[in-house]
């Protein structure tokens, strides 16, 4: 688990142990991620297989901090600089919002997804963006905030 206990979980969810049970299921496979590796889409999957499979809420209306940022992270698109699986031939390509991939450069998205590729090979899930990506990816998220 996430540093949460069952109890914790119990606290937000209908039916925590669905949920646990759908988490380790989603963690060990390769939707989303490395097996065993933990992502922001891999939290999408859940979501939507713990709704899927009648798990609700119980602060219906009411979302947690973790939540609201899977919900904002859902509504920026993100994607891979070409639109395809970020996960290829055992190398995790760079996956940002769809409007940070639109003020890129070709040799900006280049650079930023060479550096992911390096990164994933030495086994990091997270691997830093260069510093005009990330100028970027800040820009884009003060404009969706107005």
């Amino acid at each position: 688990m996430s540093g949460k206990t069952s109890e914790d979980y119990a606290k937000d969810y209908t039916d925590p142990d669905l949920r646990e049970r759908l988490k380790e299921e989603i963690k060990r496979g390769d939707k989303g991620g490395k097996p065993g590796e933990w992502s922001a889409r891999k939290s999408q999957l859940l979501r939507h297989e713990y709704e899927a499979r009648g798990g609700g809420y119980k602060h219906e209306g009411e979302r947690t901090d973790a939540q609201k940022s899977l919900e904002h992270w859902t509504d920026e698109d993100w994607q891979t600089s070409d639109g395809k699986v970020a996960i290829r031939d055992g190398k995790t390509t760079r996956y940002l919002p769809k409007k940070v991939w639109d003020e890129l450069t070709p040799t900006e998205k280049a650079k930023t997804d060479r550096l992911k590729v390096e990164g994933s090979k030495g086994d990091h899930q997270f691997v830093g963006n260069p510093e005009k990506v990330r100028e970027i990816l800040r820009e884009v998220r003060e404009d969706d905030k107005d």
